[in-house]
């Protein structure tokens, strides 16, 4: 929910900002008190609407996932993407200094590095998130 939390981090500094010129313009007590109550009910709308954009946001991003496993192709992206990227790792490792003189560039290592890192984090992640969210609508449902 970042930018989301940045634009109402930034709500929150113009109206703490706008408070005090408040505070300097009206003289009254009554005056003062209702033009805060105005501001807080705007902080709160600002809140609000922030979260229901992030709420949208994260629905959007699982409607996306659920199509992507609409087809068998694209359900067995994500398999095949781990299964090859360990079968090359695993092949450089055992190969690497032991079959004659091969040797793997340096400038490849990052790279597989951090390939290896972010699918499986992803891969492995998702999963997770998908069996835990399966687990909680089964238990909503149920």
């Amino acid at each position: 929910m970042g930018i989301f939390s940045f634009l109402t981090g930034q709500a929150d500094e113009i109206i703490t900002s706008v408070g005090k010129v408040i505070d300097d313009t009206f003289t009254s007590d009554e005056e003062r008190l209702e033009a805060k109550n105005k501001l807080a009910k705007i902080k709160h709308g600002a809140k609000l609407k922030a979260q229901e954009l992030a709420n949208d946001y994260e629905k959007e991003i699982s409607k996306r996932w659920l199509s992507d496993n609409a087809s068998l192709i694209t359900r067995l992206v994500r398999p095949f993407v781990v299964l090859f990227l360990y079968t090359l790792f695993g092949a450089v490792v055992l190969t690497d200094g032991n079959i004659g003189e091969f040797s793997i560039n340096t400038q490849y290592i990052p790279v597989l590095q951090n390939l290896l890192i972010t699918v499986t984090v992803a891969y492995f992640g998702s999963r997770g998130i998908e069996k835990v969210n399966q687990i909680r609508q089964g238990v909503a449902n149920g």
